[in-house]
């Protein structure tokens, strides 16, 4: 299994995931990314809207971008 981290990122702005999860393939990570979005973007909490979610391996890789105001994948 390999360990993915889920940052959220904006223009000025950095919410750095420390802790990461672990899947068995890229698709699982993926798939999580575009939850995480999707519920980001539904939030009623706080206007996500300029934010993505940015997907990285534990030496920091970056593999994907999504936008939380979008649906489109952004490799990296």
């Amino acid at each position: 299994m390999t360990r993915y981290f889920f940052d959220y990122r904006a223009k000025d702005q950095s919410l750095l995931d420390y802790r990461g999860d672990e899947f068995h393939n890229p698709q699982g990570a993926i798939e999580f990314a575009q939850a995480i979005a999707q519920d980001l973007k539904h939030s009623l909490s706080a206007d996500w809207s300029g934010w993505s979610v940015e997907v990285r391996s534990a030496d920091g890789a970056k593999f994907y971008t999504l936008p939380v105001d979008g649906s489109e994948l952004l490799a990296a």
